[in-house]
């Protein structure tokens, strides 16, 4: 397979990137899963069942039987403590999937109690996230494995979780060469039966062009780093298929709210400016066959997500009025974005021309500043940026995962300097997400992450764009490839024929 890596770690407990999620979900099993690009129907795995009490505070687990990690020890609910509470207390970047968890409990070998401090209705999807895959305790513990309140501080695993496996998944770490490749080999002691693949290897190769080329000669089997624009010669390819999965992904563009960074952008009345100057149809068709323009910030694999009859229309005509009213002088800001990254199968460089292109017709001149993705993410996540263009990937399958990420206070509204501290709206659009959050009736769950988007989009620094259908290819002999939003491929589901 060749993809595009994302993978600074392959540790559980302090990933949630793209290929770290793909290589840990192969390598780990969680307490639940989902079937291919499905993600609202949660399914068995290391849990066999589950239930939840009245007030939606307490979710009890039953493990399944006899099942073994690569060292050949069992699974039991001690390792499910210790793992999450790993997560927990490392404090990298998956740990804020079990904010709101107070307790973790193992009656006995078979059952976990997990209790929150209020209702998480989104706690099970949450938990198939391979960033919290079960590791073998007792393994880990002996390689500087630490989950101890002090285990930002005092654990040791990273270096033996990226070279070895410690989880109880259909496959087993072979060989990690950070920048080049990951080598799988079968467990075939899997509970699910032994995997049809003897060996996966997992190749970084960053340029679209050559994946197209290694494809059509056979030197991979798989490839999900195609552009869109690749997609109709790879169609003409004999022994090729070709497939596009809707995923959980948003593309947005982000104006920075601190002043002395995101200067004209920071005002509100700029911001409203870009929304209505941007030609969506003409994104669109960047964005390719599949894609689903955006009116929030909730992808449509959700029932949360918005209509897309509710996303601005280009209308240069308010976009200059508004520009006008701000009164903000020079109309000028530099745009960081990672040139070298295809997300999606689309060009971010690709995309960034073409925003650049739609502002300057209406008097605003963003400087092109097309940084390797190395480059680029720590400006975007530090905050440096006065107009990036982002991308928000499911990290687990539920709308909890997107909604708070963008209200004051979470993570792309860091990015954005966007604390909302003295603004009563935004702290009413703070309370409305978590109110969202914590409801357990399906209709007025919908209804009230409906109404905080909407809320969103008037006052956000914020653009969205498109949700893409992403493509990828594989030689025709390859049988069973389904795309999920958050791990990528299944390799347990894939098999070759002659």
């Amino acid at each position: 397979m060749a993809t595009n890596f994302s993978l600074p770690t392959l540790d559980p407990g302090r990933q949630f990137h793209t290929t770290s999620q793909l290589v840990d979900h192969a390598t780990y099993d969680a307490l639940v899963t989902f079937d291919g690009e499905d993600l609202r129907n949660p399914k068995p795995a290391l849990a066999v069942r589950w239930t939840v009490s009245p007030d939606g505070k307490t979710y009890t687990f039953t493990l399944r039987p006899n099942v073994k990690f690569a060292s050949g020890n069992p699974v039991t609910s001690r390792d499910v403590k210790w793992s999450l509470e790993r997560v927990t207390r490392l404090k990298a970047s998956p740990a804020f999937f079990l904010d709101g968890v107070e307790e973790v409990r193992a009656p006995n070998a078979e059952t976990v109690v997990i209790r929150v401090a209020e209702p998480k209705p989104g706690l099970v999807a949450t938990l198939s996230s391979p960033s919290l895959s079960i590791l073998d305790s007792i393994v880990v513990m002996g390689h500087g494995g630490d989950a101890g309140l002090d285990a930002a501080n005092t654990d040791s695993a990273e270096a033996y979780l990226n070279s070895h496996s410690a989880g109880s998944g259909a496959f087993l770490l072979a060989d990690y060469i950070p920048n080049q490749e990951v080598v799988l080999v079968k467990n075939p002691s899997h509970w699910r039966g032994t995997p049809a693949l003897d060996r996966v290897v997992i190749r970084n190769i960053p340029e679209a062009a050559t994946h197209q080329l290694m494809l059509e000669r056979g030197d991979i089997d798989i490839t999900t780093g195609i552009r869109q624009d690749q997609v109709p010669a790879l169609k003409q390819i004999s022994g090729v298929t070709v497939k596009a999965s809707q995923i959980a992904l948003t593309f947005h563009l982000t104006m920075n709210e601190r002043p002395n960074i995101g200067g004209p952008f920071s005002n509100p009345k700029v911001q409203q400016a870009v929304r209505y100057a941007l030609d969506y149809d003409g994104i669109m068709k960047i964005a390719g066959p599949g894609a689903v323009r955006l009116a929030g910030v909730v992808p449509p694999n959700f029932p949360e997500a918005l209509d897309v009859l509710e996303a601005p229309r280009t209308d240069r005509a308010k976009a200059r009025a508004f520009l006008q009213e701000a009164a903000a002088g020079e109309l000028r800001g530099r745009f960081v974005y990672s040139a070298d990254r295809v997300v999606g199968g689309i060009q971010l460089s690709v995309l960034a021309q073409k925003i650049q292109a739609d502002l300057a017709d209406v008097g605003i001149t963003l400087e092109m500043n097309g940084l390797p993705h190395v480059a680029a993410l720590p400006q975007i996540i530090g905050g440096r940026s006065p107009v990036s263009i982002g991308t928000w990937r499911a990290d687990y399958p539920d709308a909890s995962d997107f909604l708070p990420a963008f209200v004051p206070g979470g993570a792309v509204a860091s990015m954005a300097g966007w604390s909302g501290e003295l603004d009563p709206t935004a702290r009413a659009l703070v309370e409305l997400g978590r109110r969202a959050a914590i409801q357990t009736d399906f209709r007025r769950r919908v209804v009230l992450y409906q109404q905080a988007q909407r809320q969103l989009a008037d006052i956000g620094p914020y653009v969205p764009l498109f949700a893409p259908a992403s493509p990828y290819a594989y030689r025709s002999n390859v049988r069973g490839t389904s795309f999920n939003s958050v791990w990528g491929l299944d390799f347990f589901a894939i098999h070759k024929t002659s």
